[in-house]
């Protein structure tokens, strides 16, 4: 079972702070451990050193209150000093020993070794029990035997620049002090704050969870919207920057989706108009034969012959374009001169130019040796002129330009007024797209299939160019065609 995208940034967020709290906490943990370890080793240390420096005193000067030569030491005096030189209270003086029901003693009977028994709890954290002086070749002269397994610090015993014996102090196994107390505290307040700090992060999953999983949430059901067909869905930006971005691009698609179907629905009625027009005209002239109305004179056969060749125009331009769209427009690429080329189509067109009272003016750029389809670029400056000859009023001019610059053709047509408005320039090269608002059509333009420029564009794309189109100084539209000489290269 997949889980919603709020529980897992729930659990992403609980699991990241729960590893935050028990690696934070076991690291102070760890570390108040092992200070606190260094801190009991050395005073351990400290008290040791105290010790061998008041035996030292003992064992020097002329008159020695203690020697090593009986083989004990009086560790009850001893540890007494040590107390009061620490700062600590003297163990109590223990209480004579009682005898059990079986007649053994809770506690050595009067007459043991002295230095053999020391009261359990003697001086602080048990001193007694944990002091022992031993010869420098280990043998011992006063307190308790040591357990090999707890840890020990040790003190040599100087007099006269020679060590005459060693003060070892076991350390406590089990601290049960105020400093063992103050360790506990220090634990139970981790423990603490990282139980605080989960709940706090559950509190903050709780909150902070669905509210970053509420634009998702829009998103996704703007999704199923869109997916259902309606095109008018948008999502308000919100959420983090990388949300409101896929919210934005999300919003940029569906728009984009609701152009495209504006497109395609206007794309079908223009092209079921353009193709009804000719199929209208054909129909009319087939009845009135059929009815002995029109004789199938050879004028007769020729309207019919020019509506059917508008529709193969029609359809020959419908299937350029969507070769186009497929990014199979077929191309034969060849080298050539580029300025013979454009120039030999301007002179061939000239005569139609000039036969709608236009006067045609061409500026050549010199020679180009480029790799072409000139068929196609046949077909691209032919479908511009066609434009500028329909759309430009009498008398006027269509002046044709092109230059070489690095490699790249810019071939330009001018022309005189009308111009189109400056919101359908970036239309012009849509499908079916006249802007006759403003460049109304100077003679029968049923010959046109109204794809030129777009056919203009896909023809540029195919070699690898661009065009756009503006203002012209001549006070009509200008179209500019860019046109690299070497398209498979580039």
């Amino acid at each position: 079972m997949r889980l919603r995208i709020v529980h897992q940034l729930s659990l992403l967020l609980i699991g990241a702070v729960l590893v935050a709290v028990l690696a934070v906490g076991g690291l102070v943990a760890w570390n108040l451990q092992a200070g606190f370890s260094d801190y009991l080793a050395a005073r351990d240390q400290s008290i040791a050193d105290r010790f061998a420096s008041l035996i030292a005193a003992r064992l020097g000067g002329e008159a020695p209150a203690i020697t090593l030569e009986t083989g004990r030491l009086p560790m009850r005096e001893l540890v007494d000093e040590l107390a009061r030189l620490e700062g600590i209270s003297a163990a109590p003086k223990p209480k004579p020993p009682a005898a059990k029901a079986d007649g053994t003693f809770d506690r050595p009977p009067p007459g043991a070794k002295k230095g053999d028994f020391v009261p359990k709890g003697a001086g602080p954290g048990g001193l007694g029990q944990r002091l022992q002086v031993v010869t420098p070749d280990g043998r011992r002269v006063g307190g308790p035997p040591l357990a090999d397994d707890r840890p020990r610090v040790e003190s040599p015993v100087v007099v006269g620049g020679q060590t005459v014996a060693l003060v070892r102090m076991a350390g406590q196994p089990v601290p049960e002090s105020v400093d063992a107390r103050f360790l506990r505290r220090q634990y139970l307040g981790i423990a603490i704050a990282g139980a605080l700090t989960l709940a706090l992060a559950l509190i903050a999953a709780w909150l902070v969870a669905p509210r970053m999983g509420r634009p998702l949430r829009a998103l996704q059901s703007a999704a199923h919207r869109i997916a259902g067909g309606e095109l008018a869905v948008r999502v308000p930006e919100s959420g983090s920057r990388e949300m409101a971005d896929l919210i934005a691009d999300m919003n940029r698609m569906t728009t984009a989706l609701e152009r495209l179907e504006g497109a395609r629905r206007t794309w079908i009625a223009q092209i079921s108009h353009e193709l009804r027009t000719p199929l209208s005209v054909l129909r009319g002239e087939l009845e009135s034969i059929e009815d002995g109305a029109r004789a199938p004179t050879p004028e007769v056969i020729g309207r019919l012959r020019a509506e059917v060749m508008t529709l193969v125009r029609l359809i020959g331009d419908l299937h350029t374009l969507s070769m186009a769209d497929l990014g199979a427009l077929p191309c034969t690429f060849t080298d050539g001169d580029a300025d013979a080329a454009l120039f030999g189509i301007t002179q061939r067109l000239a005569p139609r130019v000039q036969a709608r009272g236009l006067v045609i003016e061409v500026a050549r750029g010199g020679p180009a040796r480029c790799r072409w389809d000139f068929g196609r670029i046949d077909q691209l400056l032919v479908n511009l002129l066609e434009n500028s000859v329909r759309y430009t009023t009498a008398p006027g001019t269509v002046r044709v330009h092109w230059a070489i610059q690095a490699d790249t053709v810019e071939l330009r047509i001018d022309d005189t007024p009308p111009a189109a408005p400056a919101a359908d320039l970036d239309q012009l090269f849509e499908p079916l797209f006249r802007a006759d608002r403003a460049r109304s059509r100077t003679t029968d333009d049923r010959g046109s299939s109204g794809l030129g420029l777009a056919i203009v564009r896909a023809i540029a794309v195919a070699h690898g160019g661009r065009v756009r189109a503006e203002r012209s100084p001549l006070g009509g539209l200008a179209v500019i065609v860019n046109l690299p000489c070497h398209p498979e290269a580039a």
